[in-house]
C-alpha cells in the first residue's frame, strides 16, 4: 500500500502539499472528536466525588464545546483543501491523457477499443477525484485515530483496553479473506466494465442501423452478452465476498459482548470505577466505526490503484519517436522507397515505390483493401513503417517533428469527424488563427456558404455530436473547407466527394481544384471519372503497385485500371426493366 500511496503523491504533482495538509488536518480534526469523551469521563469522575467542583465541571463543558467547534473547522478546511487538490489533479490528469493520446500512433487505437480509453478517461479519473477529495483524508484518519484511541484506552485501564480490542484479530482475519486475490479480481472487473463501455458506444453509434432493420436491444447479441458477462462476474464476486464481509461486520461491532461482562466483573470486584466502565462502553462502541470505514476505504483504494495502473498504461505508452535534431524539407516532393507495412502480422503494403512531384496531382486507385488509405495515413506518420523510407523533400518523415509534419499535411478523410461545436469553429479548426472572413471564404470555395447561411444560427449553428444535424454531403464539404483554411502545402483527399450528391459534385471539384493550386495533391478515389486529369495515377492491388501512368496510357494498357474503367462505364449505363419491359433507369 505504501508504494501505491507514493504513486498517488507522484500523480498529485504540485497538489501534493495540499493533500498532505488535508490528511494532517483530518487526523487532528478526527482526534479532536475524542476530546469530548475524555472530558465527559473527567466530568463523571468529578460527579462521583463527595464534594463537586462546579467551576471545574463548567470549564470541562466549555472545552468540550470548543473542541467540537475547532474539530468542525479543521474538518471543513481539510475537505476544502482535498477538493481543491482533487479537481486540480482531475484537470491535469485529463489534459495529460488527451495530450498523450495525441502523440500515439494510430496503431494504438486499433489495438485498444474505445471502451478502454473511455473508461480510463472517465470512470477511473472520476474515481481518483472521489478518492482524493473524500476518501483519502478519512482513510488517513481511520488509520491514525484508532491508534490514538488504543493508546488512550491503555493509559486509562489496560485490562479494559484488551477487552475492547479482543475482537480485532478475528476482524482482521475476516478482512484478509475478503481481500484475498483482490487485485486479479479487480482487474477482471475492470476488463468486464471496459467491454460493456465499448459495446455501449458501438450500440449507440449503430442505433440507426438497428432501428432500420427492426432489431431490438436483446437481438444485439454482442451488447446483451457483455451485459450478462458483467452481471455474472459481479454476482460471482459478491457471493464470494459476502460471507467474509458478514463476519467482519458482525465481529467488529461485537466488542460490547466482551467489554460489558469484563467491565461488570471488574466493577463488582471493586477494581474498576463506574466512570471508567461507562467511558469504555462509549468508546468501545465507537471504536468500530473507523475500522468499518477503513475496510470500505481499503476497497476503494484498491479499486483506484487498479484504475491508476490503467491510466499509467496510457501515460507510459511509447509515443512516436521525435527526431533529436529536426530537418526541414525545402520542397514537397513525396517519395516512397521500398516501403513495407503491416497491421500486426498481416502485411498490407509490400515493397511500394513511387514519387509524387511537388505541385502535381497524384491519384491512388484500386480495389477495396488494396492499401490506398494506408499509404495516405503513412505520409503524416500516423504509423511508423516496418521497412523502407517515406520522405518529403528528400527528408525522412521520421526526421521531421510531428508538429511540423502535421502542419505540412492537410487530410480530408472519407469518414468525416466533426465536433459538437459550431460550424464556424469546426472549419476554423484547420487554422485557429484564421479570421472570420477567411472562414467564410473557405466555405464559399466548396459551396457550403449557402446552406450554412440558410440555417437558423448560420455559422454559429452547433452541428451536434459527430455532425448529427448535417447531411453526409454537408459534413464532407465542411471538412474540405477545414483543409482549405489550413493552407498546407500537401493535401490528401481520401474519397473526399464520397457523400456529395451529383448535383454539387462538379462545384466541389472546382473548389478542390482551387485548393490544389500550388500544392502537392494526393487523391484516393473510387470514382475514376474524378481523377482522369491527374498528372499521375498509381494503381494498387493487394498492397502492391501494379500500374503507373496517366489516364489515357492506362486505358490503352488494358490491365486492371482499364477493367475498372470499363466497369465504371457499364455501371453508368445500368438500368433495369419491369416485367412489362418498362425502362425505369
Amino acid at each position: 500500500m505504501l508504494e501505491e500511496l507514493k504513486n498517488l503523491l507522484n500523480l498529485a504533482g504540485q497538489q501534493k502539499n495540499k493533500l498532505i495538509a488535508s490528511c494532517v488536518l483530518s487526523v487532528i480534526g478526527t482526534a479532536l472528536g475524542l476530546v469530548p469523551f475524555v472530558l465527559i469521563y473527567l466530568v463523571m469522575l468529578e460527579l462521583f466525588k463527595p464534594v463537586i467542583d462546579q467551576a471545574y465541571i463548567w470549564k470541562l463543558v466549555f472545552w468540550s464545546i470548543t473542541a467540537i467547534l475547532i474539530r468542525f473547522g479543521f474538518m471543513g478546511l481539510s475537505g476544502s483543501l482535498s477538493h481543491i487538490a482533487a479537481y486540480s489533479i482531475l484537470y491535469d490528469l485529463r489534459i495529460k491523457l488527451a495530450q498523450k493520446l495525441g502523440t500515439l500512433p494510430l496503431g494504438y487505437f486499433s489495438e485498444k477499443n474505445t471502451g478502454n480509453i473511455k473508461t480510463a478517461m472517465n470512470e477511473h479519473v472520476e474515481n481518483i477525484e472521489l478518492f482524493i477529495a473524500h476518501h483519502l483524508p478519512d482513510l488517513t484518519a481511520a488509520i491514525v485515530v484508532p491508534i490514538f484511541t488504543a493508546i488512550l484506552l491503555f493509559a486509562i485501564d489496560w485490562r479494559m483496553a484488551l477487552a475492547t480490542l479482543a475482537v480485532i484479530p478475528v476482524a482482521l482475519i475476516a478482512q484478509g479473506l475478503m481481500y484475498k486475490d483482490y487485485k486479479p479480481l479487480m482487474k477482471g472487473y475492470n476488463d468486464a466494465l471496459e467491454k460493456v463501455n465499448s459495446v455501449v458506444i458501438e450500440y449507440t453509434q449503430g442505433i440507426a442501423v438497428i432501428k432500420a432493420f427492426n432489431q431490438t436491444v436483446e437481438s444485439f447479441g454482442k451488447y446483451k452478452d457483455s451485459i450478462e458477462e458483467f452481471h455474472d462476474y459481479v454476482w460471482a464476486w459478491t457471493k464470494r465476498f459476502v460471507p467474509s464481509w458478514s463476519i467482519f461486520s458482525v465481529v467488529v461491532v461485537a466488542n460490547l459482548i466482551v467489554i460489558l461482562p469484563v467491565g461488570a466483573w471488574l466493577y463488582i470486584s471493586g477494581s474498576l470505577s463506574m466512570p471508567t466502565l461507562i467511558l469504555f462502553l462509549i468508546l468501545g462502541i465507537g471504536f468500530s466505526e473507523p475500522l468499518i470505514k477503513l475496510n470500505v476505504f481499503s476497497s476503494q483504494f484498491m479499486q483506484n490503484m487498479e484504475g491508476m495502473e490503467r491510466i499509467n498504461e496510457i501515460l507510459t505508452e511509447e509515443p512516436l519517436l521525435e527526431p533529436e535534431t529536426e530537418k526541414i524539407p525545402l520542397n514537397f516532393d513525396i517519395k516512397f522507397k521500398s516501403v513495407h507495412f503491416g497491421y500486426g502480422k498481416r502485411e498490407v503494403l509490400g515493397d511500394v515505390n513511387f514519387t509524387v512531384p511537388e505541385n502535381t496531382v497524384t491519384a491512388l486507385v484500386g480495389p477495396s483493401g488494396a492499401g490506398k488509405t494506408t499509404i495516405a495515413r503513412l505520409i503524416p506518420r500516423f504509423w511508423d513503417i516496418d521497412a523502407g523510407e517515406i520522405s518529403i523533400g528528400d527528408i525522412n518523415v521520421r526526421d521531421i517533428t510531428t508538429k511540423r509534419l502535421m502542419s505540412l499535411v492537410a487530410t480530408v478523410f472519407q469518414d468525416v469527424t466533426l465536433f459538437n461545436d459550431t460550424i464556424f469553429e469546426n472549419i476554423r479548426m484547420g487554422n485557429e488563427n484564421a479570421s472570420d472572413d477567411a472562414v467564410i471564404a473557405a466555405a464559399k470555395m466548396v459551396h457550403c456558404h449557402e446552406f450554412i447561411e440558410a440555417l437558423p444560427a448560420g455559422y454559429q449553428t452547433v452541428v451536434g455530436e459527430g455532425g448529427a444535424k448535417l447531411s453526409g454531403g454537408e459534413k464532407q464539404r465542411i471538412s474540405i473547407a477545414r483543409a482549405i483554411i489550413k493552407d498546407a502545402p500537401i493535401i490528401i483527399l481520401d474519397e473526399a466527394t464520397a457523400f456529395v450528391d451529383p448535383e454539387n459534385e462538379e462545384l466541389i471539384q472546382e473548389g478542390i481544384a482551387r485548393l490544389a493550386e500550388g500544392k502537392t495533391l494526393i487523391i484516393i478515389a473510387h470514382r475514376l471519372s474524378t481523377i482522369t486529369s491527374s498528372n499521375q495515377i498509381i494503381v494498387l492491388d493487394e498492397g502492391k503497385i501494379v500500374e503507373k501512368g496517366v489516364h489515357d496510357e492506362l486505358i490503352r494498357a488494358g490491365n486492371l485500371y482499364s477493367r475498372m474503367w470499363d466497369a465504371l462505364m457499364s455501371a453508368q449505363d445500368w438500368k433495369f426493366e419491369t416485367d412489362g419491359g418498362e425502362d425505369v433507369s
